[in-house]
């Protein structure tokens, strides 16, 4: 079925040809077609990137070097108020996890775009959706609206880090383009007096105050409401540019054949509701996130990674005629020091193209083809919908095609995929182009499955044009009076092109096994002399085809493309096709610089592998990591050398001696608790009710991040059991003891929010006078809007009850501990919200240089662990010597026995880098990176064992192990110990 789309034609026809401008400044501009930046059309191919989870800011360009090379030209970037604000009034922007300017700069350096998202609101399934923890007493008021307390509250925030976004404009220098005002805000009733559209002009008005001039932008919560539109029902609170969320994806790990649905509607979306501005996703699925209690780990969810899904999905989304595209996650991290919502553990992978390991999936190399293709193929930021549907310009039902035509040069992009996405059947077809001598049908045309192309047609190289090319174009660069284009197909497929214009008589040298036929054709309406079309098919590997017209082609197989890479020669993020060095061969290229007569690559490598490198031909030599290779020039004039990969390089990893110490004294009923909170409140700006008093919500006596001890006494011997209700979000348990023996608790659940137990006294010897009563409350973060309250929802206790013979039994006084120093921030560079109320916590037992030494330290082990309920601490010392040109990602490996009940974490010279709760999963290893890891020096690992019942806990794992090894030219063997500051006595007031 073949559908025209005149609606679509006719809007975009009456659309004044002149660019639209935030009446602020012109550096950033737009039409329906695409954003435009200094006049130029730029597509905007953009990677979500939480710098909060990764602590190490140098390695901030590392990740970024790594977006850039797999074709990304912007970054997207939440910034957590609740990362920076541990306390009303308080913002850090300086301490190196929390540096901002280090990492407009870092971005600009390495040439990409930032769209700021700085909230308030963010969700980004972090723990209080980023809005400022010291808001979770209630005090902030109604969250998300235009009530006067919350609107106080978010303000200076706003109006701080939006300063700090003002001077990174690129109107400044800088290389912000969009900032977002607040986050997936559904636009529930087109009213002016709406609390809502207040809500967002306050915001609007507050970033404006601030300084920010470029466009402002929102992000729709999928297709469930027409929010902030100017070009629909606009009664205030609109944005500059519309954008669309979508996730079409979801998170399929156990069956790798459901999902892969695409969605075909975004376009007929986007010209409803924002027909004069671009398409905007500003996020659009790279990946997923996993809850507590799923079936299937990162590693384990094959379908996720696949290079396949970024083929498919973002190929359509192209074929809609979106111009902005930002994934979500490119790199997602780690959830450490309790950064997460509840919604998620420690790992924050996301199934991301780049792994929480910093390790480049192939989706990521997959996604690379696309983000070049896009990065030079100016002509398809100017297209409208000529026709799309099912057997549209093809031979068969089976195929989808989206066709897209340039209206000034009459430039042609066919999107082709399989009709029905998830299918793994192959499907070869016919494709029928028009094209600017008249019509042409390509044959042998072929999906493998869960695969689609980009198929041209009068598409400029530089100073030539082909005809049409059936294969996908990867780029193309100029390279003095040469052009190089790149080409891939999957091996065995049959490829087809044809120059527009080219010399009679073109002949051309092939240099590789794949085999080209030519022939010459004639077009159907007869009224040219028609073309020389040349057809391959596809072998392994790399084939080299060069024209006497001084055309260059590489044909390519798509695991050889993966490894083709094509570094910019300009910081610029708008790379021009002569402003680039091809190199074939690497895990990874970072960068190049040209000097002399020698190309400098800077990369990484996992073994040992050829380079090749084409440059313009002053170039002689290759330098790989600072070494400089032996190179011979090819044929066909490209530069061919070996670089060295990590293959032979020996890893020396330490087999782990620990000593441990009981780590909750807090249990026995002679412990001395007169430095703890006394509970004494009655009523709470929580919107929760207690289920008894007092008050014994955490936040209510100011500690935020858990788990938390409280301790309650009562008089008598005739309490049998009590009540007790906990929230601390969802797999959060809680454990109970009084008088020092074992009473119950609950182990968590992975799908509620609070728990409860009666907890049984009937085997306690009780006193006449204060027995004391002692729990551990969980936590696995403050929840986001999306669940009630989101960050005013109470956690810790919402109460406990007495039960027994007398009617009068009650509590004579509470007391609760959390995080050593409260909202003081005592340990300002990992922050507040990595510290909790464990008692080794709130000693700095997991702080580098804090010697376990004393009677209460013994030789023990994790894997012993302990045979009762309670909380054992355990710690090792370990150098490491890992080669400064080597990058080894490492992480710890946890296990326990079937049947272990226990909350178990991690801490990496201080930084909480994992929660592990065997009862409920799903993860088990815990990556961190260097600097919170020493690659050479010394390292402190802490492990906290809480056993939660009766029956005691161990672990039968807990290994320090490494991901995979690379040769690189980043230094990761630096000097990290800005980031680890020290164990000092201070931490002994925290008993």
């Amino acid at each position: 079925m073949r559908l025209l789309h005149y609606l679509a034609l006719v809007l975009a026809g009456a659309v004044a040809a002149l660019a639209t401008s935030d009446g602020l400044t012109t550096a950033v501009t737009w039409d329906p077609y695409s954003l435009m930046v200094d006049g130029e059309r730029v597509f905007i191919f953009s990677g979500e990137f939480h710098y909060e989870r990764l602590p190490n800011s140098e390695l901030w360009r590392d990740v970024l070097q790594k977006c850039k090379a797999n074709g990304l030209n912007a970054v997207s970037i939440y910034f957590f108020w609740s990362f920076h604000s541990p306390r009303k009034g308080v913002y850090d922007f300086t301490t190196p996890p929390r540096d901002i300017q280090r990492l407009f700069d870092i971005a600009k350096e390495v040439g990409l775009y930032v769209i700021a998202r700085p909230g308030p609101y963010c969700n980004a399934e972090t723990n209080g959706g980023g809005l400022a923890l010291w808001g979770a007493d209630g005090s902030i008021g109604t969250l998300r609206s235009d009530d006067e307390t919350y609107h106080q509250a978010w303000l200076p925030w706003i109006m701080e880090v939006d300063a700090i976004v003002a001077r990174n404009q690129i109107s400044e220098g800088g290389n912000v383009i969009i900032i977002q005002v607040e986050n997936e805000l559904t636009e529930t009733r087109h009213d002016p007096t709406n609390y809502l559209v207040i809500y967002m002009e306050q915001i609007e008005n507050a970033t404006r105050e601030a300084g920010v001039i470029v466009p402002t932008s929102h992000n729709e919560k999928g297709m469930r409401g027409q929010s902030w539109s100017t070009d629909y029902q606009n009664v205030g609170g609109a944005v500059n540019i519309y954008g669309l969320d979508s996730y079409p994806g979801g998170l399929s790990c156990t069956n790798p054949n459901s999902g892969f649905r695409v969605v075909r509607t975004y376009w007929q979306w986007f010209a409803n509701w924002s027909y004069t501005q671009p398409e905007y996703i500003p996020e659009f699925e790279a990946g997923n996130f996993s809850p507590w209690g799923s079936n299937t780990f990162y590693d384990d969810c094959t379908a996720e990674h696949s290079p396949e899904f970024a083929d498919v999905y973002y190929k359509n989304n192209v074929g809609q005629q979106v111009t902005l595209l930002n994934l979500y996650m490119a790199f997602g991290g780690t959830n450490w020091g309790n950064l997460a919502a509840p919604v998620v553990y420690a790992s924050y992978d996301y199934s991301a193209p780049l792994r929480e390991t910093r390790e480049i999936g192939l989706k990521f190399k997959q996604t690379k083809l696309l983000g070049l293709f896009t990065r030079v193929s100016k002509d398809l930021l100017k297209t409208e919908m000529e026709s799309n549907g099912t057997g549209n310009a093809v031979s068969t039902d089976e195929v989808y095609s989206w066709v897209l035509r340039n209206p000034d040069n009459a430039a042609g992009f066919y999107v082709v995929q399989q009709e029905s996405t998830p299918s793994r059947t192959v499907v070869r077809f016919s494709v029928n182009l028009n094209t600017s001598v008249g019509s042409v049908t390509v044959p042998n045309v072929e999906l493998n499955g869960r695969q689609s192309k980009i198929i041209t047609t009068d598409y400029s190289v530089g100073a030539h044009s082909l005809l049409y090319c059936s294969a996908d174009i990867a780029t193309f660069g100029r390279f003095e009076d040469e052009t190089v284009v790149v080409l891939y197909l999957n091996a065995g497929q049959i490829g087809e092109f044809a120059f527009k214009q080219a010399p009679k008589h073109t002949t051309f040298t092939t240099h590789g096994s794949a085999k080209v036929s030519t022939s010459t054709e004639q077009t159907d309406d007869m009224k040219n002399s028609g073309y020389t079309k040349y057809t391959f098919t596809q072998t392994s590997g790399s084939t080299v085809l060069r024209f006497s017209n001084r055309v260059v082609f590489y044909l390519l197989d798509q695991e050889t493309a993966w490894n083709f890479w094509a570094p910019p020669t300009t910081s610029n993020p708008d790379i021009t096709s002569h402003e680039q060095v091809f190199v074939l061969g690497p895990y990874n290229v970072r960068n190049v610089s040209l000097s002399g007569s020698t190309v400098s690559i800077v990369g990484d490598n996992a073994v040992t592998t050829p380079v090749e490198v084409y440059a313009r031909k002053q170039y002689k030599s290759i330098i790989w990591n600072g070494k400089e290779l032996a190179t011979d020039r090819t044929a066909y004039g490209s530069l061919l050398a070996t670089a060295t990969g990590a293959e032979d390089r020996s890893i020396d990893l330490p087999q782990l001696s620990w000593v441990s110490a009981d780590a909750l004294p807090e249990a026995e009923p002679d412990y001395d608790d007169s430095s703890w909170v006394l509970c004494n409140k009655s009523s709470s700006l929580s919107p929760d009710t207690p289920t008894s008093l007092p008050i014994l919500f955490a936040a209510d006596y100011g500690y935020y991040p858990g788990p938390y001890i409280y301790r309650g006494y009562f008089d008598g011997a005739s309490a049998t059991s009590a009540m007790a209700t906990m929230q601390g979000g969802r797999a959060a348990g809680f454990t109970a003891w009084l008088n020092g023996q074992y009473v119950g608790g609950n182990i968590g659940d992975a799908s509620a929010t609070f728990v409860s137990a009666m907890l049984d006294f009937t085997h306690v010897s009780k006193t006449t006078t204060s027995n004391v009563l002692t729990i551990v409350t969980d936590y696995t973060g403050h929840d986001e809007t999306s669940t009630g309250s989101g960050v005013e929802n109470a956690r810790g206790l919402l109460g406990v009850t007495l039960t027994g013979n007398d009617s009068a039994l009650d509590f004579t006084q509470w007391r609760i501990r959390g995080n050593a120093g409260g909202n003081a921030n005592i340990d300002p560079v990992r922050g507040s919200l990595n510290e909790d109320g464990i008692h080794g916590t709130r000693l700095g037992w997991h702080l580098p240089g804090f010697e376990p030494t004393g009677p209460t330290w013994s030789t023990g082990s994790p894997l012993e662990g302990r045979n009762s309920s309670g909380i054992s601490w355990y710690i090792t010392h370990f150098d490491l010597a890992i080669d400064s040109d080597l990058d080894v990602p490492l992480g710890m490996e946890f296990d326990a026995p079937s049947g272990t009940y226990a909350s178990v974490q991690l801490y990496v010279n201080g930084y909480q880098y994992g929660k592990f709760i065997p009862q409920i999963g799903p993860q088990t290893r815990f990556p961190f990176p260097p600097g919170v890891i020493n690659n050479n020096g010394k390292n402190t690992i802490a492990v906290s064992l809480w056993a939660q019942t009766d029956a005691g806990a161990r672990l039968s794992n807990a290994t320090l192990f490494a991901y995979g090894k690379y040769q690189t030219g980043f230094q990761f063997g630096q000097d990290w110990s800005e980031l680890q500051p020290g164990w000092t006595s201070d931490r002994l007031q925290y008993m």
